[in-house]
């Protein structure tokens, strides 16, 4: 049983590993828009609910974009932000390691748009010839950009409709333990 687990888990990696080369090898990723506003990762937290928050900072500004995310990308992102390592590497650890070992890099991330209450991103890579855009969730993405050193940005209408949200978010008072 034990066998076979791994063989799933390598066919799995293999499959991932296959799919990003072809991805990198025949597409091409939209340049970045000018309505891209870099931010930085200002915190994480725990909000009122128990939930955790990651919250982005516009650079050189004072607009601020909270994302609930889930406690395992919480968990992943500030392990990163305090530098800390684990012994083993996690999901994305796995992930960056694979774009590296295909000779590519994390371009940027951009936070792209908010549908029925979820948040989008897409996670751009390149190699030296193409580059490519793939849907990802925010938390992942983010967790990802963080370890591969890589910009972050949010859509500037993101700012503009969520400027509700932006006055409910969790002070820096709250805090997520590691």
């Amino acid at each position: 049983m034990a066998q076979r687990a791994g063989l799933a888990a390598s066919s799995y990696t293999a499959l991932a590993l296959f799919a990003l080369g072809a991805a990198l090898a025949c597409s091409d990723a939209a340049a970045p828009a000018t309505s891209d506003v870099r931010v930085r990762v200002d915190r994480v937290v725990i909000d009122e609910n128990e939930a955790p928050v990651v919250v982005l900072e516009e650079e050189g500004g004072t607009r601020r974009l909270p994302i609930w995310i889930g406690s395992e990308e919480a968990h992943s992102i500030a392990l990163e932000m305090e530098a800390l390592h684990l012994p083993r590497p996690n999901s994305h650890d796995l992930a960056r390691d694979l774009i590296h070992g295909l000779d590519a890099e994390v371009a940027r991330v951009v936070v792209t748009e908010l549908r029925d209450g979820t948040y989008y991103a897409t996670l751009h890579l390149r190699n030296e010839s193409r580059s490519v855009g793939i849907d990802a969730r925010p938390s992942d993405a983010i967790a990802i950009a963080l370890r591969a050193h890589a910009p972050i940005f949010v859509r500037e209408s993101l700012f503009e409709s969520d400027a509700d949200t932006e006055q409910a978010a969790p002070s820096a008072g709250s805090r997520l333990e590691i």
